[in-house]
């Protein structure tokens, strides 16, 4: 059965603003989602924060062009009341890592791919790297 991802928005961010290093390993987990060898999901509220940074860097233009080939990769998928809710209970310090965490729970991801492994440490799914994604599903 193919794992289902969650891919935090840093991962997507290097790629779209050539970020080194990590540029490179986060470009592979796209192209190994791209080529079906796992299912990649990101929350709608990643989408508007990847639109706002990559506006403020560039062209409104640029950002919907690259959220519209985004978009032909990952699924999205919604953040309720109950994930807010959970977020806010939660032992996470930032709050937008757990509305992430929930949202992907909710979902029934096998995995979160982020740089930020530590902003995920109350995480009960796996959380892991772009680099760790690479090494686990390039084979």
């Amino acid at each position: 059965m193919i794992s289902k991802v969650f891919i935090d928005s840093d991962v997507i961010l290097d790629v779209a603003t050539g970020r080194e290093p990590f540029v490179q390993d986060s470009k592979i987990v796209l192209s190994l989602i791209e080529n079906g060898l796992a299912l990649g999901v990101m929350s709608s509220n990643s989408i508007t924060n990847i639109y706002y940074v990559l506006r403020k860097l560039g062209t409104s233009g640029r950002a919907r062009i690259f959220i519209r080939e985004l978009l032909d990769i990952v699924h999205i998928i919604s953040i309720d009341h109950e994930t807010i809710k959970n977020a806010l209970d939660s032992k996470f310090l930032d709050f937008e890592d757990g509305v992430q965490n929930y949202c992907a729970l909710k979902n029934q991801c096998d995995y979160i791919v982020t740089r930020n492994n530590k902003d995920y440490q109350f995480s009960e799914l796996k959380v892991i790297s772009p680099k760790e994604f690479n090494l686990l599903f390039n084979k």
